[in-house]
């Protein structure tokens, strides 16, 4: 995924890896994030980019009513925060969900093995 500021033109560049569905060849999407707007190349669907930048736009407009004097660049890094810490959360939580899947098939083939011997 690569940006373009609308107001600075400066260009960045970052990739992503979700398993959203992939479109090839998509235009720009613009999107708004905290009041800046950005025109964003992408192989990823337009409406998946767009609910992300909805989405940290929320987290951003949450800090901005708590903090209302802090500056953007520093509700922008505390926003990108909250998320990743969510995102730890809940690749914890999976892992945890994995593991007591795991354990409980297992339980469940032992007792399985246990009634054919029977």
């Amino acid at each position: 995924m690569s940006s373009q500021s609308s107001k600075s033109g400066e260009r960045r560049r970052a990739s992503t890896s979700t398993s959203s569905k992939k479109v090839s060849g998509s235009g720009p999407i613009n999107i708004e994030i905290g009041g800046q707007r950005l025109s964003i190349r992408s192989d990823q669907d337009s409406a998946f980019v767009q609910n992300l930048a909805r989405y940290i736009d929320h987290k951003f407009e949450e800090l901005q009513s708590t903090a209302p004097t802090m500056p953007m660049n520093k509700l922008l890094i505390l926003a990108s925060m909250t998320v990743a810490e969510e995102l730890f959360e809940t690749r914890e939580e999976l892992r945890q969900m994995r593991r007591q899947l795991k354990d409980t098939t297992q339980s469940m083939f032992d007792l399985i093995d246990q009634a054919e011997e029977v």
